[in-house]
């Protein structure tokens, strides 16, 4: 029997990295797309084979690569940015040119599953969790570019077969961003946004890996946008104390007002302006850690997907703050 051959964008990053990975241990034929000045730190001495190229401005290679692929899987994209036209030109028009070079190349494809975020979305005006189903705001060029790139990808469902996951903030071993929170947790303090409930959704790498292989599976998905993450949400104050737990530390907890993590985010802002350096912290990430309600509801991918995480955030936080000691992160 002939091997899976995917094809994987995105693929040297925290989350792509790992399904690349899980490809692996299920025998299948792995093909990644890396830029030339990727950092193939997690890929190194796996049996990849690597096609030299991006979305933008390389189709003839990325044209190549999807010749008789059963599978594309695109977790390409911009996080951080330092001009907003940089996010549509990646995330939106890189999903477009990538859906027309497959359409061209392999139009016979099995299933295609372009991962966005809960930022295409957007946080949620009232106090239920986020369904597939409601209307999207988006309130970054981040969520803006990220939704852009799920409408484009829906108006290739009736010629391609593929499906949309959108995860919310994701953890787990290789991750650095949420790397400063188990820092700040070991050393004995927590930040906290403001005086309000702010409720948050979570999911740990390896459910995400699964709930986007469930949608590679599962002949129900095609056409669907499906949320995948742990089956609750927590509010920031429990998510702190369960991270502190995990690296063995009862911090101090001190709320920071609005009105200080916007003039944070403005100073970095403008040092990345002066200097070029992007920072984690800046206007969007604080318009994000400041709203009131991140929560989501996963009924519908498992219903359609048979999706069930195996992480709560009490394990997937000990198993993240695990690696991170062993690789001398933390």
């Amino acid at each position: 029997m002939r091997r899976i051959k995917a094809f994987v964008t995105g693929a040297t990053g925290f989350l792509g990295s790992h399904l690349v990975d899980r490809l692996l241990e299920q025998g299948a034929e792995v093909h990644a797309l890396v830029r030339k000045n990727s950092n193939l730190r997690w890929l190194a001495g796996k049996k990849v084979h690597y096609h030299y190229g991006d979305v933008l401005s390389d189709l003839k290679t990325l044209q190549k690569g999807l010749k008789g692929v059963d599978l594309l899987f695109h977790l390409a994209g911009v996080i951080r940015a330092r001009q907003a036209k940089t996010y549509y030109e990646v995330n939106a028009q890189g999903t477009a040119n990538l859906l027309e070079t497959c359409l061209k190349a392999n139009p016979k494809i099995k299933r295609i599953v372009v991962v966005t975020s809960l930022a295409a979305h957007g946080p949620n005006p009232d106090d239920r969790p986020a369904s597939e189903e409601d209307d999207c705001h988006p309130i970054t060029d981040y969520g803006k570019s990220k939704r852009d790139s799920e409408l484009i990808a829906l108006r290739y469902a009736d010629r391609l077969p593929l499906a949309v996951v959108r995860p919310p903030a994701i953890y787990g071993p290789r991750d650095e961003q949420t790397l400063t929170l188990f820092r700040m947790a070991k050393k004995g303090l927590i930040l906290l946004p403001g005086w309000e409930k702010r409720v948050v959704s979570l999911a740990y790498v390896q459910d995400v890996v699964t709930g986007i292989l469930l949608a590679a599976e599962k002949p129900k998905a095609v056409g669907e946008i499906f949320y995948v993450a742990e089956d609750r949400n927590y509010d920031w104050e429990e998510a702190a104390a369960i991270i502190a737990k995990a690296v063995g530390s009862d911090p101090i907890k001190i709320r920071v007002p609005a009105i200080l993590v916007y003039a944070v985010a403005a100073v970095a802002e403008a040092v990345t302006w002066v200097t070029g350096r992007i920072f984690s912290v800046n206007l969007a990430y604080a318009k994000n850690f400041l709203q009131r309600n991140w929560a989501l509801d996963i009924s519908k991918a498992k219903k359609m997907l048979g999706f069930r995480p195996a992480f709560s955030l009490a394990r997937g936080a000990e198993e993240t703050a695990g690696w991170y000691q062993k690789e001398g992160w933390l």
